[in-house]
């Protein structure tokens, strides 16, 4: 199998340079797989939406939107998304609800398989939920 690093225009716009060794995306060469690194709402350097989980996680639907049209797919493609949350999230709690309005505006039907873990916390403190996901491409 060969692989081929996803990092197109609207990707280098939208979320800038990574600050790590790791690929926002990898799509394989002779499949249709596309996988998508942990995502979050840091931005050029920046964090976005500092203590709102909601705007967070619009933030990472953002990223996962750039980089899925850079590798010429679309939000529906994606099939799979591991949430990695700070907070303590339950089915009735608000964040749970910021997060599915997010994801819903994102994905609006046919929704992916999803786990959901909490964490004791991310690499930068500000940071409270983390995405990664796996899509197929047509």
């Amino acid at each position: 199998m060969t692989k081929e690093i996803v990092y197109g225009e609207r990707t280098r716009k939208v979320i800038g340079e990574t600050f790590g060794p790791y690929s926002h995306a990898v799509k394989t060469k002779g499949s249709t797989f596309l996988f998508i690194a942990g995502e979050t709402a840091l931005v050029h350097g920046e964090v976005i939406g500092k203590g709102d989980i909601g705007a967070q996680y619009k933030q990472i639907m953002a990223n996962m939107q750039a980089i899925l049209e850079d590798a010429g797919g679309l939000m529906s493609d994606i099939v799979k998304l591991v949430n990695y949350v700070v907070p303590k999230v339950t089915p009735d709690s608000p964040e749970y609800a910021a997060i599915r309005a997010a994801r819903t505006q994102y994905i609006p039907e046919d929704p992916p398989v999803s786990t959901m873990v909490q964490v004791a916390g991310l690499m930068i403190d500000d940071l409270l939920v983390e995405v990664d996901a796996i899509a197929v491409l047509d």
